[in-house]
């Protein structure tokens, strides 16, 4: 790129081509690098290029390890003028655009709306290139601006290289705008439009009735008596006062655990007490738990959870106004560590992969819960998991708070399993098995179908990674080899004497295409460990060879 002084001279002599909106692929940031880049050297030499707007981290595949200067930087320098200014309010960017000699102003987005974009450049008598979607024309037509425009057809570069072309071409124009007073009136007649849908929104609108139903909370504990009493008085203190609190002591080998529990029983009259002789597990437990209580819902957990005082207030009205199934929120967790964990879940393939904490404290519908009772297994815990995951897969509706709304006291001697057991994620598959099929929602159905066919698709992947990164690497050698004999040609001839203008340009382009090529390489490779890690290669593996031992077929 050209030192910032020689730029500013020659930028008078230069057609300033603008990219207007927020530096990102969903404006069509990427089409606009493709397009110029097609524009004929001739057209490239002429043309000072200028992003006016927002950088921001890139969030495709093979550019999210750049933001979006770093990736116009890695497609246009040395090779076209270019400046970018982010640090403009929008009337700035408007009145800068507006002093420029006979702007040509790209609006590339591939998808919108009403875009005040087109409603503030449409305004102004510049060029303009636009992608061809309903919003654009209508923002314009609604300006009255008909002059000056150039439709291209959106995400393809050929044909905005095509519009950038003609408008080059025909430069300089001054595209003739809507009046002043005209001007006015537009915008003062959307801004009243504005102001009565906002009225409008708000007509008849009454504040959420505050919910009365009966809400249960039942608390197992199993040799944790020494957090009950916290617990429970972080309960006593709660907003919401419809709560039906019931503890079980599951049967706890403890006696510090069995004195505290009925400890608390003194220091809590109003909660009722059970102690099991023989120990049921989480599922059963919580099973029982519903067969004896009242509460439209129901939350379940153990005493090393310690509630916030509005936490069931949030819970249930969030449930009843949102008709909401599942309440959760974000985990803040204390003790041996001290972080935020927040709610993995979403797909199917996702959650399928372990519990990665779904949820402590998980407020259900008793609705729900009759249709997907707990998993009765002791060796497991992850109940509230597989209850979650039932709902995303039938599509109920779920709430999740994204701060905490209680915290979890971890210990190292009651930690949080960070991954699910082998016999847990079992439990969950026959949990789903028992769905019927036509009560799975179609889009988990295509979300596990892809994921199939991701692992399908895995071995000829790998193949075509292996490949590109065997080219890449001699293509990065060859490179090296010539930067290598252009550097020593040139000491060789006369330390004083730069290399000629020729060798500069080529040693650049070289440099370039050998940074993409460095980038290339470190994302293959990370691919391919990846894959070559992960638990289904390594079971692959394993699957041929047995098949090699008894002479079956290799086939997949």
């Amino acid at each position: 790129m050209m030192s910032q002084e020689s730029l500013n001279m020659k930028k008078k002599d230069l057609i300033s081509l603008v990219f207007f909106g927020r530096l990102e692929e969903r404006k069509g940031l990427c089409t606009f690098i493709s397009a110029v880049k097609l524009l004929p050297v001739e057209w490239q030499k002429k043309i000072h290029i200028i992003f006016m707007g927002k950088v921001v981290p890139l969030y495709s595949a093979e550019l999210k390890h750049l933001n979006s200067e770093q990736y116009i930087q890695q497609e246009l320098d040395d090779h076209i003028n270019y400046e970018i200014i982010s640090n403009f309010y929008s009337q700035q960017a408007i009145e800068y655009i507006r002093e420029l000699n006979h702007a040509i102003v790209c609006l590339t987005s591939p998808q919108e709306n009403f875009p005040n974009t087109a409603l503030e450049m449409g305004q102004l008598p510049v060029s303009l290139v636009v992608s061809d979607t309903g919003g654009f024309r209508e923002t314009l037509q609604l300006v009255q601006r008909t002059e000056g425009l150039y439709w291209f057809k959106p995400k393809d570069a050929d044909s905005l290289t095509e519009k950038i072309e003609e408008a080059l071409t025909d430069y300089p124009q001054t595209p003739k705008v809507a009046d002043k007073n005209t001007l006015e009136n537009i915008n003062q007649q959307l801004l009243q439009e504005k102001i009565a849908y906002i009225e409008k929104a708000f007509e008849g609108f009454n504040a959420p009735q505050k919910p009365k139903n009966k809400v249960t909370l039942g608390i197992i504990c199993q040799n944790q008596g020494k957090y009950l009493v916290d617990c429970l008085s972080s309960i006593e203190t709660q907003t919401y006062d419809n709560l039906e609190v019931i503890v079980i002591d599951d049967n706890s080998q403890n006696s510090e655990s069995k004195d505290l529990f009925f400890h608390a029983q003194s220091l809590f009259p109003n909660f009722k007490f059970i102690s099991l002789e023989k120990t049921k597990g989480i599922g059963a437990i919580n099973n029982h738990l519903l067969e004896i209580s009242e509460g439209d819902f129901f939350l379940s957990f153990n005493p090393q959870v310690i509630l916030f005082p509005q936490t069931i207030e949030k819970f249930i009205e969030t449930a009843v106004n949102a008709n909401a199934v599942i309440v959760t929120s974000a985990q803040k967790e204390t003790g041996a560590v001290d972080r935020i964990v927040s709610y993995s879940g979403g797909t199917l393939p996702t959650m399928m992969k372990g519990n990665a904490y779904g949820g402590e404290c998980c407020l259900f519908s008793r609705q729900l819960l009759k249709k997907f009772p707990y998993t009765e297994d002791k060796d497991i815990d992850s109940q509230n998991w597989e209850i979650i995951t039932a709902a995303v897969v039938t599509g109920e509706n779920i709430v999740y708070y994204p701060y905490p709304l209680y915290e979890y006291f971890v210990t190292a001697e009651y930690p949080l399993n960070q991954e699910m057991s082998a016999k847990a994620k079992y439990s969950l598959r026959q949990f789903l098995a028992k769905i019927p099929p036509e009560k799975w929602n179609k889009r988990q159905i295509y979300m596990l179908m892809t994921a199939v066919q991701q692992l399908q698709d895995l071995p000829s992947q790998m193949n075509n990674l292996r490949w590109q990164l065997q080219k890449t690497t001699e293509q990065l050698h060859k490179c090296e080899n010539h930067v290598y004999q252009l550097e020593n040609n040139s000491a060789e001839e006369n330390t004083m004497i730069q290399v000629s203008y020729f060798d500069e340009v080529q040693y650049g382009e070289i440099k370039n295409e050998m940074r993409q090529m460095e980038n290339q390489l470190r994302e293959a490779n990370e691919r391919i460990a990846a894959m070559e890690s992960s638990k289904f290669w390594s079971l692959r593996q394993k699957w041929f060879k047995v098949k090699k031992t008894f002479g079956l077929s290799a086939e997949e």
